[in-house]
């Protein structure tokens, strides 16, 4: 159980960190369009389509490295006034939910980016970028997502049940 646990948690912390580092290439095509707009009056076609490109996955893909370290919102003025087992209770229950969404989630995902991928989607525009790749990479955020949520399911069960966390 130890090594299933610390597996999932170190997959999504290095998918994790690995994402991030999409934030410098985002940066830079940023600066480089509000430079060529506001101090040279131009514009380019691949830019923004480029800087769309990077950031969706910069987004969906951070979901389970933000559930590995609890940063997702939480209803904190009522939750943190409840006891540590009480919040694990509440969290295996909302926990079916989650693995709902989830499961929803791929299936819709894995559709959508087969679909795109079937017929080779572009993106319409006049440079016709591929628009299939990016929408493969949809279903491994609900995919990475659920799975992180088994490790944190497994955690709130010891904590409701034996009243301490799982330790590994």
């Amino acid at each position: 159980m130890n090594f299933l646990l610390k597996s999932i948690d170190t997959i999504n912390e290095w998918f994790g960190k690995a994402v991030s580092f999409l934030i410098f290439p985002i940066v830079a095509i940023l600066v480089y369009i509000t430079l060529i707009r506001y101090v040279f009056s131009g514009s380019t076609l691949w830019s923004d389509q480029v800087s769309l490109f990077l950031t969706g996955p910069y987004f969906i893909l951070g979901g389970a490295y933000t559930l590995l370290h609890h940063g997702h919102v939480n209803m904190d003025v009522v939750y943190n006034r409840f006891s540590r087992r009480a919040r694990a209770i509440f969290d295996l229950f909302t926990a079916m939910l989650f693995f709902l969404f989830c499961g929803l989630f791929f299936w819709m995902a894995v559709g959508y980016s087969w679909d795109s991928f079937a017929i080779l989607e572009t993106t319409g525009s006049p440079l016709y970028f591929p628009l299939y790749p990016i929408k493969l990479i949809i279903p491994v955020a609900p995919f990475l997502l659920f799975l992180q949520g088994v490790p944190k399911f497994i955690r709130n069960l010891n904590i409701a049940i034996k009243g301490k966390p799982y330790e590994y």
